[in-house]
């Protein structure tokens, strides 16, 4: 059935002449593809597709006006991409849902064809060809024409063996990722698992065993994960991009050095903030484990794994025990409802048939991928996500964002938008979107319409803000901006030899995060791999740190000019008006510049002001509260 519905988006380009001269070729294709084995089928259809694709471009190239050329070039195109996109993205949601060797290999498969499709040298020649004219195209075409150029340079098959060595490199690093069994004093612990132990324990010795255990995924990541830096350095060299982080950070007409700059900005805008904020944590830290007060706080004090967050340490803010007795299926569904509200119509019933929400069983022997996430399979009404979710707050926050994406998806996937548009006006933005949704599950008002905290409950506002600062904005910023891109910048555009990776990774840690590790960490480690988007979302984590920014530039929009209720303390629920302002921004995907998006939709450009204030009343607080403490860690 997965042949098949592809199959159809290339043959309702039938119109054209010698498309119809090569239909029975395609049947012959169509029916050897639909034989044998659902394996076969699986790697079989990519394949046969591309050799009926390189004839139909071969014809539609012929010399005619520029725009009537792009035209018909971006049709066929077009429906390449999304009949590909839907087989290469089936076959990645199995390998992360159920991780077998089968899986693996089908995704292998369709990975090369998907690759050769976006990287074929047609393809680019034409689309360098076309954009060479370019006043004479519209910016809907000169848009596609573009985003095909970066899709090529994912895997540009003008040198077929590096790209195949890359997905080749890119399936057993997945492999390895998804089925790696993390142990604890032996015995066998998920990642989810980990997770809760460093909330609930307070034994010091007993938390660096499990932050320890938490590490152990590195060494079996970091041989192949060296071999994939120069295989991803070199596909981003064939399109003539230096390096894998300049290729990336393309998507946002930016330079590595500009987008590095516009990071560190935003870190040194945030600074006093920040140093405040560490100070007051330490202490609380110190406190709660009875140690003297460190310059660095220990990587083992805090509950993320990373520390990229500092949850917990608000007992005032914390809402798990109004969760206790609710089902993991409220907490998905209360989600979904958030959006509806807003006047967003209802997922697709394929949603909750296809999506992968809540934790494998004890004894499962299916294995599965543990980090939360949102598909678009088909590029038009097939979303899913996979999920672990528990009734707990940190499970209902991250429920509310990944229906973010889901929407987003939904938003777009309208005939105005053509498929190679169809994505966040920038990477960002769609992270962004999710973590706007997240802050605003968060809000006490929401919280109280849902049930969830009684009418008469009294937040304490300083306690609220505070968690709000710790649990998912100031550490975040530092770690999103700070850490992941400086060090990843360091190994692509820098070339960082693998000895020093996890030296450079710990040196970041320190400081810019003011963090330490409970004791040296030598090279054997690779720490930074055990962060899943090293490996297979690679040079991407500042897009978080866009995300950040851009959604306290949106809340506090909404906040002030729609609800005219304080950014701290406001309730989007069942405000249409909200819903009709955010679906302007979503429904374009990336039809315009992000940067035009953002000001027609608040009125600035990006920039921490809002941020900034939204965390105003905290920063007066806590410089009072760190009178007499020496502030920061230098």
């Amino acid at each position: 059935m997965l042949a098949k519905g592809a199959l159809a988006k290339v043959l309702a380009l039938s119109a054209s002449v010698r498309f119809v001269r090569y239909q029975t070729r395609f049947r012959w294709a169509r029916k050897k593809c639909l034989l044998g084995s659902r394996m076969h089928r699986r790697s079989s259809f990519p394949v046969l597709f591309l050799i009926v694709f390189v004839f139909l471009l071969r014809g539609l190239c012929a010399a005619s006006p520029i725009q009537e050329r792009a035209d018909r070039f971006l049709k066929l195109t077009n429906a390449g991409y999304q009949a590909l996109f839907r087989v290469n993205s089936e076959a990645q949601w199995l390998a992360v849902t159920d991780v077998t060797p089968e899986h693996d290999a089908a995704l292998a498969a369709t990975g090369k064809a998907y690759a050769a499709f976006n990287g074929n040298p047609a393809i680019i020649t034409e689309a360098r060809d076309l954009l060479a004219h370019e006043k004479e195209l519209t910016p809907l075409s000169i848009r596609q024409l573009k985003q095909l150029l970066l899709n090529a340079a994912e895997g540009p098959m003008t040198n077929p063996d590096l790209v195949s060595k890359r997905v080749e490199a890119e399936t057993k690093q997945a492999s390895i990722l998804n089925s790696f069994e993390f142990k604890l004093n032996g015995q066998k612990i998920t990642a989810n698992e980990i997770d809760n132990k460093l909330e609930k324990s307070t034994d010091l010795e007993e938390r660096r065993a499990i932050w320890e255990a938490s590490k152990e995924s590195g060494p079996a990541l970091k041989p192949n994960l060296v071999v994939l830096r120069d295989l991803r350095n070199g596909v981003a060299r064939e399109m003539k991009y230096p390096d894998y982080f300049s290729l990336e950070v393309a998507s946002y007409g930016m330079t590595t050095a500009e987008m590095l700059k516009m990071l560190d900005d935003w870190m040194a805008t945030l600074r006093p903030l920040y140093l405040q904020l560490h100070t007051w944590a330490k202490y609380k830290l110190a406190e709660k484990y009875h140690q003297p007060v460190p310059k660095r706080i220990p990587a083992h004090w805090i509950n993320n794994r990373w520390a990229q967050e500092w949850p917990g340490l608000i007992e005032a803010a914390n809402i798990d025990k109004y969760f206790e007795g609710r089902q993991a299926e409220w907490i998905i569904k209360t989600a979904e409802q958030f959006y509806t509200g807003l006047g967003f119509s209802p997922l697709p019933e394929s949603f909750w048939k296809k999506s992968d929400l809540y934790p494998l069983p004890p004894d499962s022997k299916r294995k599965k991928n543990t980090h939360a996430s949102c598909w678009h399979i088909d590029l038009e009404n097939d979303i899913r996500s996979l999920q672990s979710i528990e009734p707990n707050a940190r499970w209902f926050f991250t429920a509310h964002h990944e229906l973010g994406h889901g929407y987003y998806f939904k938003a777009y996937s309208r005939p105005e938008v053509p498929y190679l548009l169809r994505t966040g006006a920038a990477p960002g933005f769609h992270e962004g979107i999710g973590e706007l949704i997240s802050l605003a599950s968060s809000q006490v008002p929401y919280l109280q319409s849902q049930g969830i905290l009684p009418k008469d409950f009294k937040p304490d506002t300083n306690a609220f803000l505070l968690d709000d600062a710790l649990a998912r904005a100031l550490p975040f910023i530092y770690f999103s901006c700070g850490t992941m891109p400086h060090w990843e910048a360091d190994i692509y555009a820098h070339n960082l030899p693998a000895d020093q990776w996890n030296a450079r990774w710990w040196k970041y840690v320190s400081d810019m995060q003011g963090i330490e590790p409970p004791s040296a960490r030598s090279e054997e480690w690779c720490d930074a791999a055990t962060k899943t988007h090293i490996n297979d979302t690679p040079a991407y984590y500042y897009n978080y740190a866009f995300a950040t920014v851009f959604k306290f530039q949106l809340h506090d929009y909404i906040a002030r000019k729609i609800l005219h209720q304080p950014p701290q303390s406001c309730n989007y629920a069942g405000n249409k008006e909200v819903g009709k302002w955010l679906n302007n921004i979503l429904k374009k995907g990336s039809t315009e510049d992000w940067r035009k998006i953002l000001k027609e939709a608040t009125g600035e450009d990006i920039s921490t002001r809002a941020m900034a204030e939204y965390f105003k009343p905290l920063q007066s607080w806590l410089e009072e509260e760190n009178k007499g403490r020496q502030i920061g860690w230098e």
